[in-house]
């Protein structure tokens, strides 16, 4: 199959949800984008004469947004950028027009058949044809793992038959049939972002970490955000990354330790660095071990002292006699 014959077949996808996809006027339809997409500044040299199309459906924090509209240019500088929105990556497929889009010092100009992304917290500007159509993919920045691929914003890429026709083919069927996948689609959606992350860095040209890498270190970086949360456990941790206790743990034994232990240690390990720190000296230790995710500080000290062989006060003491005076 060629790669011509890939974008008739998507171009002629009928990617609009029943009961969307009326035409709206430049105002409603900017207001439409800011919503479904990102917040934008817009500029159209025949507002009158603009028409424009867009559906937005969510499912595990992934928006698939379809676009048809006339030629007009969006913006986003430092001060259009807010907190709320500057924490994804939005993937484009060009299926008809044209469009230019410029960041990071780069512009890639899509034509049919081609994709590129862009980094929703770093200024943008996106130029688009009379004739503009495309599905987007609006997902976290999470989704790929701690080691974000450099250089891949505002760069073009095709399509092709392969790696690429394959990850937009299921893409584009998730988004057909997202009201239809009833309980698997969460895990449907985070299987294909996974295959969207092997797709990008191939692209550029990486080679990819294996599944069970990548997917340990996103725990890993998760079960940092949240040691405070004394809630904190397998259960939780292996139901937020759409797997089993029994995989989180298998996850784990590889590196001779289980969830329960690693979150302990990472917990003790951060209590220790504030029972030695000087400018925490008049925080009592209940504080810092509810700070830490303990839920008393009976437990704490029972816990502490069996790692450490000291009680919290003996060890803080400790400390502070080390101190240079």
């Amino acid at each position: 199959m060629t790669m011509t014959s890939l974008t008739d077949q998507f171009a002629a996808a009928d990617l609009v949800p029943q009961g969307g996809g009326d035409k709206v006027a430049f105002g409603s339809w900017t207001d439409a984008v800011r919503r479904s997409v990102l917040s934008f500044q817009f500029d159209c040299d025949r507002p009158r004469a603009f028409a424009g199309t867009i559906s937005n459906r969510t499912l595990g924090g992934v928006n698939f947004v379809n676009m048809a509209c006339e030629r007009h240019a969006a913006y986003r500088d430092r001060a259009t950028i807010s907190p709320a929105d500057a924490g994804f990556y939005v993937m484009t497929l060009q299926l008809s027009g044209e469009l230019r889009l410029a960041q990071d010092g780069r512009v890639a100009v899509l034509k049919p058949g081609l994709f590129a992304i862009y980094d929703s917290s770093e200024p943008a500007a996106l130029t688009a044809s009379d004739g503009y159509r495309s599905t987007c993919i609006r997902f976290p920045k999470a989704w790929l793992g701690p080691r974000q691929p450099a250089g891949m914003t505002a760069r073009a890429f095709e399509c092709e038959p392969g790696l690429p026709a394959a990850v937009w083919g299921m893409l584009i069927s998730l988004n057909r049939n997202l009201e239809f996948l009833g309980g698997h689609g969460r895990t449907a959606v985070r299987n294909v972002m996974d295959l969207v992350t092997t797709m990008l860095r191939t692209e550029l040209g990486e080679r990819p970490p294996e599944h069970r890498e990548l997917l340990l270190e996103e725990i890993v970086a998760y079960i940092e955000e949240n040691l405070g949360d004394a809630e904190l456990d397998p259960a939780r941790i292996a139901a937020t990354h759409y797997i089993s206790p029994r995989q989180l743990h298998v996850l784990f034994e590889r590196g001779e330790s289980t969830v329960s232990a690693w979150i302990r240690g990472r917990r003790l390990e951060c209590c220790r660095r504030d029972l030695a720190d000087p400018a925490m000296a008049e925080v009592p230790v209940a504080a810092i071990a509810r700070r830490w995710g303990f839920r008393g500080v009976s437990h704490f000290g029972q816990v502490f002292k069996k790692e450490t062989g000291l009680t919290p006060a003996q060890y803080r003491r400790g400390a502070r006699a080390h101190l240079p005076r």
